[in-house]
């Protein structure tokens, strides 16, 4: 009789081991994020937004 294996398991690259790094990496992704919210300046217009995503007839 074959061991049961969960599904998740087969997609690791090395089962039970967990990225190092990786919850770290999103957090300070995040932060940056949200830093750069602040900074108005920095943002893009929203009418150059739609006008750069508005398909031309």
């Amino acid at each position: 009789m074959a061991t049961h294996v969960d599904e998740f398991e087969k997609l690791e690259a090395d089962p039970g081991r967990v990225e190092h790094g990786y919850d770290s990496w999103k957090r300070a992704k995040i932060e940056r994020g949200l830093m750069q919210a602040q900074d108005r300046s920095a943002m893009i217009p929203v009418e150059q937004v739609l006008r750069d995503l508005t398909i031309d007839r």
